[in-house]
Order: structure tokens, then sequence, then C-alpha cells
């Protein structure tokens, strides 16, 4: 397949890789440690992370324990209060905590709006990763929105047959739907969930043997969509 594109720049949105909580002010910190180690994103600022021209990287800078950074702008009551298996974890924080975490939030979305603006014609992709267990006939989950900000099929049509072409079992919005896309973005936005044991040890926290790979794999994709490189696959 021979094809090109010319998105102007690259934002890679890294929300979820911090994986210690700020402070374990819950009322179960057990089940909250055992969450925070489950859901999130290990060395995905690694993974997905390169310095580059044209490239932007924007990452969460607290656990999405302490502040998620995904949640929309309706859902203002999440941000700083996550949903785990059972229900909402209930936590004691004052007023001072809450609004600095909002800031957070305010300050993620900036900066993919600033990064973006940076090209006319650019492109976020948000950056994730899903356990094993999830999932387990999927390796790479290609996320998107069903309005203004989705790719062309042209593209996630090359994305797809690009992870296929070395190997990656691929799946569009399954485990995972959607993809960041701010108030006022105009772009394109894909999400990229990677499964745990494509890049992690068995514990799915350390990095394991798939890394390099994977890293390599993503780092040509990017060259390609920024128009640098053909098509012909890594």
């Amino acid at each position: 397949m021979v094809a090109k594109f010319d998105y102007t720049n690259i934002v890679l949105a890294v929300p979820h890789a911090v994986g210690e909580p700020l402070d374990y002010d819950w009322r179960e910190d057990a089940k909250v440690a055992a969450s925070a180690r489950r859901w999130t994103d290990w060395h995905t600022d690694k993974l997905f992370s390169i310095e580059g021209d044209r490239i932007s990287v924007v990452k969460g800078r607290l656990s999405r324990f302490d502040c998620d950074d995904e949640r929309l702008e309706d859902e203002a009551d999440r941000i700083c209060r996550y949903a785990i298996e059972g229900g909402i974890c209930q936590r004691e924080i004052g007023a001072r905590q809450w609004n600095a975490r909002l800031a957070e939030w305010f300050r993620y979305r900036a900066e993919l709006m600033s990064a973006a603006a940076r090209g006319e014609m650019p492109l976020i992709i948000d950056c994730h990763s899903f356990p094993s267990d999830l999932a387990p006939d999927v390796d790479i989950c290609i996320g998107f929105n069903e309005d203004g900000s989705k790719p062309s099929e042209e593209v996630l049509n090359c994305v797809s047959r690009y992870f296929e072409a070395v190997g990656y079992k691929v799946t569009y919005n399954n485990p995972y739907s959607n993809a960041i896309a701010p108030v006022g973005y105009r772009g394109n936005s894909l999400m990229i969930e990677v499964n745990k044991r494509c890049y992690l040890d068995a514990d799915e926290v350390n990095i394991g043997e798939g890394f390099a790979m994977l890293h390599k794999t993503l780092v040509s994709l990017y060259e390609a969509l920024l128009g640098r490189r053909n098509w012909q696959y890594v």
C-alpha cells in the first residue's frame, strides 16, 4: 500500500502514566492501591513519546486517581473522585485540594490546545494501555469519535494495517472507544490503546521484551502520518 498523509503536527496525549497517587485519603486504601496498579498506563510516557520536529508530548502530571485528565467537561465530579470496581471511591479532600486538581485538568487541556495550534492540520494521538485480561485477543485498539475529529477512513485503514503488518491484532473502539478532543479543537483525534502484555512483563507493571519493537513501530507510524515516509511498514 502506498499512501501519504500530511498532518502538519502530532500531539501525543499521555494522561495516565503516573502510578502513585498523591495521598491515600480514601476510605478503602488497599482497594485503591490495587486499582492504581491495575489501571495505571505504566510507562506509556516512554513507550509513545519521542523528541522530534513537529511532534509534541503533553503528559498528565498526577495519577488518574487524583486527577483524571480524560474526563469530559460535564464530568467535573469524577475528575477528582475516581470510579473503581464496585462504585465511586469516596475521599475526603478540602476545597483547596479539589480546586488544585481541577486546575491540573484545565492545564492539561490548555497544553493540548497550545501544542495543536502549532500547525494547521494537527493530529492528537491519545496514548493508553489496558490490562491483558480485559481483551485477551486484542493487541491494539484504535479509538475515534463519531464527529468532526474522526480521521478519514483511509487514515484509519492505513493505521490498522500498519500494526497488522508487524503482527499485532487490531480492533476499532474495542475494548475502549473515542479519543480526546478538547472543546474548540479543530483537527483529527485518534486513540491508540495497547494491550499491556505487548510491552510489559508478566506483572504488567515493568517494561518487558516487547517494548522496543512496539516503540519502534509507533515512531515510524508518526513519521508516516506526518508524510515523511510512505506506508511501507517497519
